[in-house]
């Protein structure tokens, strides 16, 4: 009998990412292949048809896509309008006080997903406490409904009701409406995304939801009937937001949890694998064609936020706190107004792809700075399978150079410079920017790209240790398929911490229940149900909160004292102090609910197949110098084996590149870890 097999698939702007493992975890087979933009399930399908695995053998495909996240920020998603409570009308354009950019004299908050005109009024109203003060006419929702509807343009509809974490009644009513009148209509209810307060956060994140939903949702069917066509019977899973991964059909409805599914894979495998060479405490660097994505790791756990932004718009929803940047191997180097070279965030993509791609692309690139200074070669650039014109790419470097005074050479070394710089950044915001040394941590690098930057941006920050775990350059992969089944819940519930009451976390009660009757419906056939529930509090008078973690044994009857002393604790952990004479707040309360050990942990080690024997020099210009570098098949490096810099390690997915005065030692589970000599 055949294997079961596994397949992890993650489609980046760029590169799809494919990871086959049998029902031991076994490697079989690891590919990268072009995206295919504009129909981005056939980039999946030609993966898999290129590894020769027969779908028939798949018991299980976890999915990873950027198709959410590239739907808001290149602003293609669906017809969407939005229905709110009256006298609301204009939350989305108010937004909040705040600037991103503080001095920017110029800075003009982000555009709504949705025109005034697609936003639509109800008189109702809820009280922050639930209670209807203004009931919901079944003629003003009509009125409303066919007021949207009537272009024939409106695919979506967003509703957004005051209060409605704490009543849901009136949205239901509407959803009701909606559907009878529209039943092709997607419709998000604010009180199904986001049952949490704060007005504009909450008709933000409900909006996004609803915009991206129906292009998801077209996506997951399409990639859905083409695997089933090509013999597939198994389960399809794909990767949220959050680092865990859902059923297809929850995955359409939570449509909004889907941003940054494929970079939360690539943290989670990276994670997974620092620690097991002994380095729980990591900064991870996925640098893929498009763009790079960091996030810091404690304890071999990544970090988790509520809250971000795309493309300047305000998005809750749990999800690994990932930082991305618009440096990728694609970004494209240009000259500004002020006659300074810059690099990305515009990207050459898939298509046209660098120059040195030969698929059309003229403008210099980063990989083609890469090329310019040797340090990836045409025959090694996924296995030989395609072939670098390093010609194109002096070619395209040519005219900027000439714009900016430069030889092409020394244009080349400033574009990874800049590069490293966007990069070194963003690991500073993960971690210098929230009080955490970088110098305390291990760099590990990943993506196409990551290991031909990461030595430089270690020595820019101080960090002493640089990880390149085997398949990095499918890594992000390999992390989909260690996921577990999981799902984020929350609610409102304002509660002043004090000693007459006995029921503060009593809500959480609720919340495990319905967690428990969601992973029974998991088409899973093991792992161990896990709770694990956090408070989002504040001292009375602050504006903010700060989501603090409650141990299960103090649910659910836990006294006053034990959550504020919870409370003060992780405040006096964040911010230095805690101010005990103030009363504190419950305001949110959180759970996710998990299946540990629903994924699996797949064996990497072996190193993959390359080249044999000893490596062969070539020379590379470094800092507008040549050197002679040894060259290495990553496949001919056993465990214990080391290499002095200057060298460049040929990986079949990535480069890994180990710069002067650095030393690369193979360790016994095939990562390599790079040191300053």
């Amino acid at each position: 009998m055949a294997a079961r097999l596994r397949v992890g698939v993650e489609i980046g702007g760029t590169f799809t990412d494919l990871i086959v493992v049998d029902d031991r975890g076994r490697l079989v087979k690891a590919h990268k292949v072009f995206s295919t933009p504009g129909a981005m399930a056939s980039g999946a399908l030609q993966a898999l048809a290129e590894s020769g695995v027969s779908l028939g053998d798949v018991e299980i495909v976890v999915h990873g896509s950027t198709v959410a996240t590239n739907t808001v920020l290149e602003r293609r998603g669906a017809e969407t309008a939005l229905i709110v409570t009256e006298g609301f009308r204009d939350v989305l354009t108010i937004q909040r006080q705040s600037k991103d950019r503080l001095f920017d004299l110029t800075y003009t908050k982000p555009e709504p997903l949705l025109p005034r005109r697609r936003i639509a009024e109800v008189a109702e109203r809820v009280a922050g406490d639930g209670r209807v003060l203004r009931p919901l006419s079944e003629d003003d929702a009509r009125r409303a409904v066919a007021a949207l509807l009537e272009d024939g343009r409106v695919e979506s509809i967003a509703v957004c009701l005051l209060h409605a974490y704490q009543n849901p009644e009136h949205e239901l009513r509407l959803s009701a409406v909606i559907r009878a009148l529209a039943p092709g209509v997607f419709v998000t209810l604010s009180s199904e995304v986001l049952p949490e307060f704060r007005e504009y956060e909450r008709a933000s994140t409900t909006v996004i939801s609803a915009y991206v939903k129906p292009v998801v949702a077209q996506y997951l069917e399409t990639l859905e009937v083409r695997l089933r066509e090509a013999g597939f019977a198994g389960t399809l899973l794909v990767m949220q937001s959050n680092g865990g991964v859902l059923p297809i059909e929850s995955a359409r409805e939570q449509a909004v949890r889907m941003v940054l599914s494929g970079p939360a894979g690539g943290v989670t495998g990276a994670a997974t694998l620092a620690a097991a060479s002994g380095f729980p405490d990591a900064v991870t660097l996925d640098m893929g064609g498009t763009s790079t994505d960091v996030c810091l790791v404690n304890g071999g756990k990544a970090a988790y936020t509520a809250e971000t932004k795309i493309g300047g718009l305000p998005l809750r929803t749990p999800m690994v706190d990932i930082v991305t940047v618009g440096a990728g191997g694609g970004s494209i180097a240009w000259q500004d107004g002020g006659g300074f070279l810059r690099v990305g965030p515009r990207s050459a993509g898939a298509n046209p792809g660098p120059a040195c791609y030969g698929r059309g692309g003229t403008e210099p690139t980063v990989t083609d700075a890469q090329a310019v200074l040797g340090l990836i070669r045409s025959g090694a650039f996924l296995g030989g399978r395609f072939v670098l014109d390093r010609e194109r790419s002096w070619a395209a470097l040519g005219p900027l150079a000439q714009a900016v005074g430069l030889t092409v050479p020394a244009l080349a070394d400033g574009i990874v410079k800049i590069a490293n710089a966007h990069m070194a950044r963003a690991i500073e915001l993960v971690s210098t920017a929230k009080g955490k040394d970088p110098r305390d941590y291990a760099l590990v690098a990943f993506g196409g790209a990551g290991p031909l930057h990461a030595a430089a941006m270690a020595e820019e920050l101080g960090i002493r240790r640089v990880l390149v775990p085997p398949h990095a350059g499918v890594l992000s992969a390999y992390g989909l398929l260690m996921a577990d089944l999981r799902r984020d819940y929350v609610m409102t519930r304002v509660a002043p911490v004090s000693v007459e009451r006995k029921d503060l976390l009593h809500p959480f009660v609720q919340m495990i229940r319905r967690g428990e009757q969601d992973a029974a419906s998991y088409p899973a056939d093991g792992g161990r149900f896990v709770v694990e529930c956090a408070l989002d509090m504040r001292y009375e008078g602050q504006g903010y909160e700060l989501t603090v973690p409650i141990a299960a044994e103090l649910i659910p009857d836990a006294g006053a004292a034990e959550i504020r002393q919870c409370f003060e604790d992780a405040h006096r952990l964040r911010y230095g102090y805690a101010a005990p004479e103030k009363g504190i707040v419950i305001m949110s309360y959180r759970a996710a609910a998990s299946l540990r050990g629903s994924g699996m942990a797949p064996e990497l080690s072996g190193g993959p197949a390359g080249r044999s024997g000893p490596g062969e020099e070539a020379p590379i210009l470094v800092g507008g110098r040549e050197l002679p570098a040894r060259f290495h098949a990553r496949g001919a490096l056993p465990g214990g084996a080391r290499v002095d810099g200057p060298a460049v390690i040929e990986d079949l997915t990535t480069t890994i590149w180990v710069p002067p005065g650095w030393r690369a030692e193979v360790n016994a589970q095939q990562t390599i870890v790079m040191e300053p000599r």
